[in-house]
C-alpha cells in the first residue's frame, strides 16, 4: 500500500487549506484567517509544505517549489521587520504563489509518497554516500531516498558538504543549481528542520538533471549554450585556486578591521568590472594574497551592489547578485563545509548564469555626483519627509504588461527610475533613516505577485548585505532594494494586493 507524506493535524489542517482552497478565493480567504489570529509564520510554513509536496517541477526553473521554498527564509524575514497590517501580506504573497502553483495543470497538484521502508540502520557516512552517488548517477528517485534519510542522520552542514559537488559545478547552467538548495536549507531553518525531508526531496529530484536546451526556446543559444561551455571549464577554478595559493592554510576564514583596505579595494575593482565573468581572476588575486573568505565575500557584496546599480536592466527577475551573495554568505557559517567548497563558492559566483548576462546592461554610473545635496533636496520637496517623495516617484513610473513580454531579460528601465535612485541615494547620504527606508521598499515590493518571489528575496537579502558590510561600502545595498522594488511594481497586473487593498488598510 502506498502511503502519501503527512504532517500532525494542525499543521495538516493549514496545508490543506494551502492546497485546496480555490485560487480565485485563496488571497481574501487567507486574509481572513490571518485576522481570525493565525500566525502569519504558520500559514507561510504551510505554504511552503503545500507546494512541496502538492507540486511537481516544471521543465526549467520557473513554476513547482523552487521559487516559493526559496523565498520562505525572505519572507519571514520581511514579516519580522514589517509592522501592523503590513506583516500579513508576505504570508498572503507566500500562500496565493504556492496555491496557484498547486492548482496549475502543468504542475499540480501531485502526491508526495511517503517513504515507510528507509535503511534507517546505515550510518550517518553510508547516508550522505548513497546521496552523492544518487546525485552523479542522475538518479532522481534514489536521491529523493537519500537526502529524506540524510535528514535524519547527518547534521545540515555536512548534507549541505554532499550537495555542493553537484551543485557548484552546475551554477554556471543555471544559478538555481546552487541558489536552490542553499534557500530550501534556509526554509527548512525558518519553518523547523523536522519539515527538512520535504523540503529538500524536490531539490534532491531538481540535482539530478540537466535542464533541456529546448525547455528555454529562443534563450537557447545565449542562456543554456554559454553556461555549458563554462560548467565543462570548473576546472579553471580549481586551477586558479592552485596557482594562487589558496588553501586553508594561507586563507583565514574570519575577517576584521585590519582588512578594511583590501576589501575596499576588491570591491572597487569588483564594481568596476567591465565584463562580470572575468571577476574569478581578480577574486583569486585577492585571496591568494591573504583577504580572508569574510573579507572576499563582503568585497564582492558591496562590488556587486554597485554593479546593481550599474545595470539599466528592468527584469524584476535580476537578484542574482544579491541573492546569490547572501546565500554564499550562509554557506560560509557552515564549519562542515570544506574550505575548497567555500572558496570555489565564491570564485564560482561571477560564472552565475544571470549574473553574468548583466555585462550588456552596465551603462549607468553606480553614484551621484552629489547625493547629499539630492538627499537635502529630496526632504524639502517632501516636507522633510524624503520617504514619501521616494514612494511618490515609484507610483510614477510607468508599468508594462507581463503578458506582453517576450524577452523579460531585454527590458531597459527608463530616466525615471534614475530620478528613483537618486532619490534613494539622496536620503541615505543625507543621513536619513536607513531602516525606514528598507521598510518601505519591503512594503512597496509585497504588493508584487508575478515574479515568484524575487522581491521579496532581493529586499530581505539587500537588507542582510546593508548589515553585514562595514562603513562606507554598504549604502549602496540600500539603494538597490528601492531600484529593485521600483522595477518589480512595474511589472503587473497585480492580483493579490488589489483585492485586499482596502481590508489591509481598515
Amino acid at each position: 500500500m502506498v502511503n502519501l507524506v503527512a504532517f500532525d493535524d494542525a499543521t495538516e489542517a493549514l496545508v490543506r487549506f494551502v492546497e485546496e482552497t480555490p485560487p480565485a478565493a485563496m488571497a481574501g480567504a487567507a486574509l481572513a484567517r490571518l485576522r481570525e489570529g493565525e500566525e502569519p509564520r504558520d500559514l507561510i510554513r504551510a505554504a511552503a509544505l503545500a507546494v512541496s509536496r502538492s507540486c511537481e517541477l516544471p521543465v526549467d526553473h520557473h513554476g513547482g517549489p523552487l521559487h516559493p521554498v526559496a523565498g520562505i527564509h525572505a519572507t519571514m524575514g520581511i514579516t519580522a521587520r514589517l509592522a501592523g497590517a503590513w506583516r500579513l501580506l508576505p504570508a498572503l504573497q507566500c500562500a496565493a504563489l504556492a496555491n496557484r502553483h498547486i492548482h496549475t495543470p502543468s504542475m499540480g497538484p501531485a502526491a508526495m509518497v511517503a517513504f515507510d521502508d528507509l535503511e534507517r540502520g546505515l550510518a550517518a557516512d553510508e547516508a550522505l554516500a548513497a546521496l552523492e552517488r544518487a546525485l552523479e548517477d542522475r538518479e532522481a528517485r534514489l536521491a529523493e531516498r537519500a537526502v529524506a534519510l540524510a535528514c535524519e542522520k547527518a547534521p545540515p552542514g555536512r548534507l549541505l558538504e554532499s550537495l555542493l559537488e553537484v551543485a557548484l559545478r552546475r551554477n554556471a547552467l543555471d544559478d538555481h543549481y546552487l541558489l536552490y538548495p542553499l534557500y530550501a536549507m534556509r526554509a527548512a531553518d525558518a519553518v523547523g528542520w523536522r519539515f527538512a525531508p520535504v523540503l529538500l526531496r524536490p531539490v534532491a529530484r531538481y540535482l539530478s538533471r540537466h535542464a533541456s536546451l529546448e525547455s528555454y526556446g529562443a534563450l537557447a543559444e545565449s542562456y543554456v549554450r554559454d553556461g555549458v561551455d563554462l560548467y565543462h571549464r570548473f576546472g579553471e577554478l580549481e586551477e586558479l585556486m592552485a596557482a594562487h595559493g589558496i588553501a586553508a592554510g594561507k586563507v583565514p576564514q574570519k575577517t576584521g578591521p585590519h582588512e578594511a583596505g583590501a576589501v575596499a579595494a576588491l570591491a572597487e575593482e569588483v564594481g568596476a568590472v567591465a565584463t562580470i565573468r572575468s571577476l574569478p581572476e581578480t577574486v583569486a588575486r585577492a585571496m591568494g594574497g591573504g583577504l580572508s573568505l569574510e573579507g572576499t565575500l563582503e568585497a564582492l557584496s558591496a562590488g556587486g551592489a554597485r554593479i546593481f546599480l550599474r545595470s539599466h536592466s528592468n527584469n524584476p527577475f535580476d537578484v542574482h547578485i544579491h541573492t546569490g551573495i547572501a546565500a554564499r554568505r550562509y554557506l560560509l557559517s557552515f564549519p562542515e563545509v570544506s574550505f575548497r567548497h567555500k572558496a570555489l563558492a565564491l570564485l564560482g559566483w561571477a560564472w552565475s548564469n544571470e549574473i553574468r548576462y548583466l555585462d550588456w546592461t552596465l551603462t549607468w554610473p553606480w553614484q551621484n555626483a552629489d547625493g547629499a545635496a539630492d538627499g537635502r533636496s529630496t526632504a524639502r520637496r517632501a516636507g522633510e519627509d524624503g520617504l514619501a517623495a521616494i514612494e511618490q516617484a515609484v507610483a510614477g513610473l510607468e508599468g508594462y504588461d507581463a503578458a506582453e513580454l517576450a524577452r523579460a531579460d531585454r527590458l531597459v528601465a527608463s530616466e525615471a527610475l534614475r530620478d528613483v535612485m537618486r532619490l534613494a541615494e539622496g536620503h541615505v547620504k543625507a543621513g536619513g533613516d536607513v531602516e525606514a527606508l528598507f521598510a518601505l521598499a519591503a512594503r512597496l515590493a509585497c504588493r508584487e505577485d508575478l515574479s515568484e518571489m524575487h522581491a521579496c528575496k532581493m529586499q530581505q537579502a539587500a537588507w542582510e548585505e546593508y548589515r553585514a558590510c562595514r562603513e562606507p561600502l554598504r549604502w549602496p545595498h540600500a539603494v538597490a532594494a528601492v531600484k529593485h522594488c521600483a522595477v518589480a511594481l512595474s511589472i503587473g497586473p497585480h492580483s493579490v494586493y488589489p483585492r485586499i487593498a482596502a481590508q489591509l488598510a481598515a
